[in-house]
């Protein structure tokens, strides 16, 4: 029988609290929580107040770096109260289930997977204490697949008119990689003219980057930071078969910024645009991803950097909860390589054999 840690409900109340006030505003809520920096006990009143000036000069010239480690600093709390939260739901649902369905649903949380999702998947399942656990194993998987988005195709390269790709997300989550890995499939394996355009003038390192891209694939580059440059940019890129757009990372709750792109994007009309998501990422960045990106029209995603991930569950999570198509998978720097059609079920089996690849 399972043994459970016992937690008090007050407890509860205030993780969840605190779970909420994190999608709120999570950096304002942990600096205002913050309890003052205590102060050492001297017998001299003026003894006392001088460290503590000395301390707050040598804080305001550590600002830098202390805010490089903020973000994980609220990651990491955040991660811990979710955890609680979880287990919290884990043994409330778990005294509702059956044992072999409880025993499932916690395989499930541990490998990451949303509590709530769990609890739907479990008690779709078919499975008593009869069978083995590579049957029941097997069913979770199915369920799995199932419910993971279905996979829309690339384009036809047959088609008369250019394949506008616009790529957009937040920043960091390797687009402008993945627009090289994209040209390479278009260009290297199925011979088609690409061309390449960037939005993210904020970067110059990001229009280096492409340009040196563009030399590789013998085409030219267009730099378009506004609607005006956009036109222009999508006029002198008519004649190839491929025109990949590249846009500056938003952070998710930057509201004008996205809109932004969603702007410049609206003039280039593009047939396909994928919302590229980190693996590595969590669950509430992901998810706070494909909300704050919406405006921008995407009807596909991507997800990147599936070699990074160290709870693959959280991202199936997310994926399982998006009315979007998938449409690529990618890890790895080498744009030659570790690049395919995404593939649902490869995806749930990885949960289950982190050693097992997911791109070729």
């Amino acid at each position: 029988m399972m043994t459970t840690r016992k937690i008090n409900k007050k407890t509860i109340r205030y993780a969840k609290w605190l779970l909420q006030q994190k999608d709120n505003n999570a950096t304002q809520q942990i600096e205002q929580e913050r309890p003052p920096q205590p102060v050492k006990n001297t017998t001299q009143q003026n003894e006392q107040s001088q460290p503590v000036q000395v301390k707050k000069s040598s804080q305001q010239q550590e600002q830098k770096p202390q805010k490089q480690t903020a973000a994980k600093r609220i990651e990491l709390g955040i991660a811990e109260i979710r955890n609680l939260v979880s287990e919290v739901l884990d043994q409330e649902t778990a005294g509702r289930l059956s044992p072999v369905l409880a025993n499932a649903h916690r395989t499930l949380v541990k490998k990451g997977i949303d509590s709530s999702l769990a609890s739907d998947i479990v008690q779709t399942l078919d499975i008593n204490s009869s069978m083995s656990s590579e049957e029941i194993q097997k069913f979770m998987m199915n369920e799995l697949t199932r419910r993971l988005p279905q996979v829309v195709p690339p384009s036809n390269r047959y088609s008369m008119e250019p394949t506008v790709i616009a790529l957009v997300g937040p920043t960091g989550v390797g687009k402008t990689t993945t627009i090289a890995k994209l040209a390479t499939k278009y260009w290297l394996q199925q011979g088609r003219s690409v061309a390449f355009i960037t939005a993210d003038t904020y970067r110059v390192a990001a229009v280096d980057q492409l340009g040196q891209y563009a030399k590789l694939f013998e085409s030219k580059l267009e730099v378009a930071g506004t609607v005006e440059q956009m036109e222009e940019a999508m006029s002198a890129s008519q004649s190839a078969d491929i025109i990949l757009i590249d846009t500056a990372g938003r952070s998710a709750v930057d509201e004008d910024r996205i809109q932004e792109t969603a702007s410049i994007l609206k003039v280039a009309n593009p047939t396909e645009t994928h919302l590229v998501l980190s693996a590595a990422s969590s669950r509430t960045a992901t998810k706070k991803a494909a909300d704050g990106f919406a405006v921008t029209g995407y009807d596909r995603v991507i997800v990147s950097k599936l070699d990074e991930t160290e709870m693959l569950g959280e991202m199936i999570s997310t994926l399982c909860a998006l009315n979007k198509p998938l449409s690529w998978f990618t890890d790895g720097q080498d744009i030659s390589m570790h690049f395919d059609l995404a593939r649902p079920s490869k995806l749930v089996e990885s949960l289950w054999a982190q050693d097992r690849p997911i791109t070729h």
